[in-house]
């Protein structure tokens, strides 16, 4: 599989992941996405330098969400779909 097909099917699943997270009652915020090669900042294994990660803000109610409940369950979800395994800064 090519990149160019993994980031097609990375930007359709997310799509998916933004519907179903909004079904759980939050508003979703795109972050940070594809970061440049020399950027600094992250993991040096980040996906993002490759465009198949993305970093989301959840909101409940206009409120920035900082619990990791929302976080959670839609990581949990993004599992159902393609997986990914996360990297801890």
């Amino acid at each position: 599989m090519t990149l160019g097909d993994k980031r097609r099917r990375f930007t359709h699943c997310l799509a998916l992941l933004i519907l179903h997270t909004e079904e759980l009652g939050y508003e979703v915020a795109v972050d940070y996405l594809k970061r440049c090669q020399e950027c600094e900042v992250g993991h040096e294994r980040s996906l993002h330098k490759l465009g198949l990660a993305v970093d989301l803000n959840l909101y409940k109610d206009e409120h920035y969400v900082t619990e990791d409940t929302g976080h959670k369950e839609a990581h949990d979800y993004w599992d159902t779909l393609v997986g990914a395994e996360r990297i801890d800064n």
